[in-house]
């Protein structure tokens, strides 16, 4: 099983940025390159993704920092992508993304998967003023080994 961090540090406070990705319907405006739109439907969230049609839900607690999105084609086949938002300073956020390969999902898709999140992670840099990703080996200069 692969997983992959990413972890990417904004300019902006931690509130702003957890309120932002922590609304389900902001999910187009951060991860466009795989969510196109989201409706509401039948009690649902379904979204027009690059992988198809998927219903989605997200767990949050504003407390923690926990963001929870799961997506899949049906709830008993969802896949999880753990977000955490933590405070590095009053301007200063780091985000925090596992992609973690599927059971049934090929190499090829789970690299496309993560292409489409860094680009997110580009997107988030430019919404929100500024900041850097981080690779595994700068994570312990900012203390967070």
């Amino acid at each position: 099983m692969n997983i992959h961090p990413l972890t990417v540090t904004v300019s902006a406070p931690r509130d702003i940025v957890f309120n932002f990705l922590a609304d389900i319907e902001n999910l187009p405006k951060w991860a466009g390159a795989w969510c196109e739109r989201l409706a509401l439907q039948r009690g649902r969230w379904w979204a027009l993704t690059s992988e198809g049609e998927q219903v989605m839900d997200m767990e949050t607690s504003a407390g923690t920092g926990v963001i929870d999105l799961r997506a899949g084609v049906s709830p008993e086949r969802f896949r999880l992508l753990p977000i955490r938002v933590v405070a590095l300073s009053t301007r200063r956020t780091l985000i925090s993304f596992l992609v973690i390969e599927g059971a049934d999902e090929s190499d090829t898709a789970f690299a496309r998967r993560r292409e489409r999140l860094q680009t997110a992670a580009d997107g988030l840099l430019k919404r929100f003023g500024g900041g850097e990703i981080h690779s595994a080996p700068q994570l312990a200069e900012l203390g967070l080994n």
